[in-house]
C-alpha cells in the first residue's frame, strides 16, 4: 500500500494524483481509494514491475562496483586505482588521490562508512577534497576539487 501511495503522487496528473491529492485534502478515503487505483491496468502493472526490476538490477551492479571497490582499497592503491578504472569519478579521484594520500583517502571511507562524519569531513579536508555531503539519507564524498 505504501508504494501504492508513493506511486499514485509519482503518476501523471491524467492517472489520478490530482484526484488523489483533493481526495487527502478532503480527507475522503474512498474517493483517494478511487483515484489511485483508477486507470490500474494489467499494462500499467506490468510497466511498473519492469520499470521496478531495472531499478533492482541497476542498484545490485552499483552494489557490487562499491563492494569490488571497497575490497580493492583494503588490498592498496594501485588495486584501487585498477578497480576504479572506467568510473565516471575516477580521473577527479586520481588527480586528488595518489598512493602518497590514499591511507588518508581509506581512513576518511572507513569514517564515513562508520558514521564519523567529523572525522571524514576532517580527512576530506586534508585531502582537498569539497568534503561530505548528504544525499538521500546516504553521506558520500563529493570528489571534487576545491
Amino acid at each position: 500500500l505504501v508504494a501504492l501511495v508513493g506511486s499514485a503522487f509519482a503518476l501523471p496528473v491524467g492517472f489520478g494524483n490530482e484526484e488523489a491529492k483533493d481526495a487527502i485534502e478532503a480527507g475522503d478515503y474512498e474517493a483517494w481509494k478511487e483515484a489511485i487505483t483508477n486507470g490500474l491496468t494489467e499494462e500499467k502493472f506490468n510497466e511498473i514491475v519492469e520499470k521496478y526490476e531495472e531499478r533492482s538490477e541497476k542498484r545490485a551492479e552499483r552494489e557490487e562496483i562499491r563492494a569490488e571497490i571497497k575490497a580493492a582499497m583494503d588490498e592498496g592503491y594501485d588495486a584501487w586505482v585498477e578497480a576504479i578504472e572506467g568510473h565516471p569519478r575516477a580521473e577527479k579521484l586520481l588527480d586528488i588521490i595518489n598512493e602518497d594520500n590514499f591511507e588518508t583517502f581509506v581512513a576518511m571511507h572507513d569514517a564515513k562508512e562508520s558514521g564519523d562524519i567529523e572525522t571524514a569531513k576532517e580527512l576530506a579536508d586534508e585531502l582537498g577534497l569539497k568534503g561530505i555531503g548528504k544525499k538521500k539519507g546516504h553521506f558520500k564524498a563529493r570528489m571534487h576539487k576545491k
